[in-house]
């Protein structure tokens, strides 16, 4: 081995910024309902069937203590007739109904009436059971307790969102419950028809009076619409308008195409007019040219020349040549019509191009004379049409407010025939007996399909919530989420329960080494990178792994760490600084002594208590010497030392040490190092606990790095274990395939 430094001061290291004391556990708690149902799903089965069991028990119970059956009378309610104060309204007055009905359903249950139905002697004869608690020493019944009983008991209520009043009253046998209800719906009748009767001859004499009214001012509104009909000498305002429309209408088509033609003849003698003021001469048009074209004469002079032109080429065919006299006779004549031609056409034109400016003359004072006299005409039907309009305007106005009082008319004929067949009628029509109460047949209380449903959610309600309150007040860490509810404590990784790998490791401390392929040995590899990422940022070259308490898996979790970290060709030393309880020695069939002990009292050199393991990048250093085990030491300058020429000779020194709940060991050494990891075991420590060793630890000057939890079980829930079982099959497939290859 290579001699490090007999003297090395170890650098000093910043530092690093701490987060404020995390106080108390963060008391929100996740729960998962899957994971808890399947947790206590023996727990829930067994509640289950012990609340039905509860149900059932309970309703035998009440069939046989508190047996009850309902009898009722279904009131409906008619909406108010109409009055002088209801007499303009269309609509049933809602809050007055609501408020009828309210005061109808306690004017049942009034003494009034009560009173009216304990005198009925049916109540006594028919409903003996119900009248016994309420007898003197006579056999009379007591008016007043009986009132009293029924003012508790009888329930009287509108039905929401209807026009119907219930009157409900249960007890234990039927035909009693019957014959009460049916005594006080009679006793109510009786009330309504001694009490409420109206007057409605006031209301005919008012609706009598405001019908004349407006009969009379629908006279005068028609007479109106006749007068004005007549002054104006219309018989119909919708024929008049239509016909003063039509004759506008056609004016304004006639002068628009008249306006047109004017615009045609105008364009037509600006384009003649710069023909004439061509300083090249007149410039005939196309049109006059093929008029001239087809006149007679030119006509005739244009045959003549194909006749000469004909015996031309006749001579031509003959032979006869251009100096032949006959040819050149010809040739004269030819000349000679061309030139008369010419001169014809020339006449012609002049002549035809003056008559064409004086037709285009005539025709433009005729276009704009005919414009003038439509205008005129416009402005005469113009004028009839909005007069007309006006009119009609008035004349509709006075037909809709014939019409609107016509309307009225006939509504207060209705509410007069209405009034004249009311008059004299009692006000208790409005509430009739909608359904007469009845014997029931059925027991209303209690019901199987509420008693039982009810027992078997009370007791399973109990259940949960007594899982609920358990779940919420264990402070047990179970896995890496219960670590993520401490404020400002990261996870740095988890250790699945080795008894749960499938590849099934001897020992969790040589897992990785023994079975490198299982989930465990994979889940040290997942915990390396995230390590290894903090490590390298930092630029740490020292991890002091501290377990909460005893057997939270400190030690596991630097052998197999270590066996993985050096497998990726980094230079790794596994320094036992537990001297309590060391076990390093033990894993790696080592002698404990010389070791840190030993080199810390300076009884042995470094290069003597370092160890080779079967990994060339794997250096052990042992506990030491027992007499040599002195607690102190591991926060002396010299362990200071120690660690700076182990930091130079090696990539990553990981130290064991003694839990921290037992020994105060973990946070000398915490200072003199560059990070360090808390290490708890799942279902062993509390919340609480971890996060006050995690403020001790932040109180140092390593850097905090994360908590491990280790053992973490697949009990609750199932989720890991089948990710435990898959990725053993994952890796056994792999290891199969590669050995077929």
């Amino acid at each position: 081995m290579t001699t490090a430094p007999t003297q090395t001061t170890r650098p000093s290291r910043p530092t690093p910024p701490r987060p404020a004391p995390a106080g108390q556990p963060s008391s929100q708690v996740n729960i998962d309902p899957i994971k808890l149902l399947k947790k206590y799903f023996f727990l829930l089965g067994v509640a289950g069937v012990l609340g039905v069991a509860v149900g059932i028990g309970g309703y035998m119970v009440l069939l046989r203590v508190a047996p009850q059956y309902k009898a009722q009378t279904i009131f409906e309610v008619d909406p108010p007739r109409k009055t002088v104060a209801t007499a303009n309204t269309g609509d049933v007055n809602k809050a007055e109904l609501e408020r009828y009905m309210a005061s109808q359903a306690q004017a049942i249950i009034s003494s009034q009436v009560l009173d009216r139905a304990v005198s009925d002697p049916t109540l006594l004869s028919e409903a003996a059971n119900w009248c016994a608690p309420f007898l003197d020493n006579n056999g009379r019944l007591i008016s007043a307790d009986a009132i009293m009983e029924l003012q508790e008991t009888l329930v009287s209520r509108p039905i929401p969102n209807t026009n119907y009043i219930q009157l409900e009253l249960g007890y234990s046998k039927k035909n009693d419950v019957y014959t009460v209800v049916a005594v006080v719906t009679r006793a109510y009748e009786r009330f309504l028809r001694e009490v409420t009767r109206i007057d409605q001859q006031p209301v005919r004499d008012q609706l009598g009076q405001r019908l004349k009214e407006l009969q009379d001012s629908i006279e005068r509104d028609q007479n109106a619409i006749d007068r004005l009909l007549l002054e104006n000498q219309i018989e119909s305002v919708d024929a008049k308008l239509t016909e003063a429309g039509e004759e506008l209408d056609l004016a304004v088509r006639d002068r628009a195409s008249v306006q047109e033609q004017i615009s045609v003849i105008e364009t037509q003698m600006e384009e003649y007019q710069r023909e004439l003021n061509d300083p090249t001469g007149a410039q005939i048009p196309d049109d006059i040219r093929q008029r001239v074209q087809q006149n007679p004469l030119i006509q005739r002079l244009e045959g003549q020349l194909q006749d000469v032109m004909a015996r031309q080429r006749s001579l031509e065919r003959l032979g006869f040549g251009a100096e032949h006299p006959s040819r050149k006779a010809i040739q004269a004549d030819i000349d000679g019509l061309r030139e008369e031609m010419a001169s014809r056409r020339v006449e012609l034109q002049e002549q035809e191009f003056d008559n064409a400016i004086n037709s285009l003359r005539l025709s433009l004072a005729q276009a704009r004379a005919l414009e003038s006299d439509l205008t005129g005409r416009i402005e005469v039907a113009q004028e009839r049409l909005t007069e007309i309009a006006r009119i009609g305007q008035e004349v509709a106005a006075l037909r809709r407010s014939v019409e609107q009082k016509q309307a009225r008319v006939s509504k207060t004929e209705e509410d007069l025939d209405e009034v004249e067949g009311l008059l004299n009628v009692a006000e208790q029509g409005r509430v009739t007996v909608f359904q007469s109460p009845r014997v029931p047949q059925h027991l209303a209380w209690p019901r199987r399909i509420v008693v039982v449903p009810a027992g078997f959610l009370i007791v399973m309600g109990l259940t949960t919530g007594f899982i609920l309150v358990r779940e919420l007040l264990d402070q047990r860490v179970k896995g890496p989420a219960d670590i993520a509810m401490i404020p400002r404590t990261p996870v740095l990784g988890m250790l699945p329960d080795v008894a749960e790998d499938p590849s099934r490791p001897e020992r969790a401390e040589s897992a990785f080494h023994d079975r490198p392929a299982g989930v465990f040995a994979e889940s040290v590899r997942q915990l390396r990178i995230a390590l290894s990422t903090k490590v390298q940022q930092a630029g740490h070259r020292s991890v002091l792994i501290v377990p909460a308490s005893p057997e939270s898996g400190g030690t596991t979790l630097v052998t197999n760490l270590a066996e993985a970290i050096s497998r990726a060709d980094a230079r790794v030393l596994i320094l036992d600084a537990n001297l309590r309880r060391p076990a390093v020695h033990k894993l790696f069939n080592l002698d404990p002594a010389p070791g840190l002990a030993d080199v810390l009292a300076k009884t042995a050199e470094v290069e003597d208590a370092l160890c080779k393991t079967d990994n060339a990048n794997l250096d052990v250093m042992t506990v030491g010497s027992s007499e040599h085990r002195v607690f102190e030491r591991l926060s002396t300058e010299t362990m200071s030392e120690l660690l700076a020429r182990l930091e130079a000779r090696y990539d990553l020194v990981l130290l064991d040490v003694a839990p921290a709940q037992v020994a105060g060991d973990a946070a000398g050494l915490a200072n003199r190092v560059g990070g360090v990891v808390l290490v708890t075991r799942a279902m062993a420590q509390k919340r609480g606990l971890i996060a006050r060793l995690k403020n001790e630890l932040s109180g140092t000057n390593a850097e905090f790095l994360g908590v491990v939890v280790n053992g973490v079980r697949s009990a609750a829930g199932g989720y890991f274990k089948r990710n435990m079982r898959e990725a053993h099959a994952y890796q056994h497939k792999a290891k199969k395939t590669a050995a077929d290859a």
